[in-house]
C-alpha cells in the first residue's frame, strides 16, 4: 500500500489473494516505479498499549535536538498542550519487567 502512496493495507490486501489480482498489483507497482522497493516487515504482533500508554518515556537530555523532538511529540500540534496520558489499567510490560 505504501509503495502505491496508500496509508492503509486494506486497499491492496484483496489483490494478494488471486493470481489475477497479484498481476494487476505488480503492474501498478511497476508503473509507480516501486516494484523493486524493499520493506522491513515485522511478523510479530506486539500489544504496544501494554508499554506506551501511561507515559511519554524517559526524556532525552534537555537542550538537545532529541529533547526538542521528544517534547514536540508529547504535545498536541495545534494547542501545544501536553497529551493526557492514558488512564487505563492495562498491566505494563517493559524491558525491565
Amino acid at each position: 500500500a505504501d509503495a502505491l502512496g496508500g496509508d492503509e493495507y486494506k486497499g491492496v490486501a484483496g489483490r494478494l489473494a488471486s493470481e489475477e489480482g497479484l498481476g494487476k498489483l505488480r503492474l501498478r507497482l511497476k508503473s509507480a516505479g516501486t516494484l523493486r522497493k524493499r520493506y522491513w516487515i515485522c511478523s510479530f504482533c506486539i500489544n504496544q498499549h501494554s508499554s506506551i500508554c501511561s507515559s511519554f518515556g524517559r526524556p532525552p537530555l534537555e537542550g538537545t535536538i532529541e529533547h526538542q523532538r521528544w517534547d514536540a511529540n508529547c504535545r498536541d500540534t495545534v494547542t501545544r498542550q501536553l497529551h493526557p496520558p492514558c488512564p487505563c489499567s492495562e498491566p505494563k510490560i517493559l524491558n525491565d519487567t
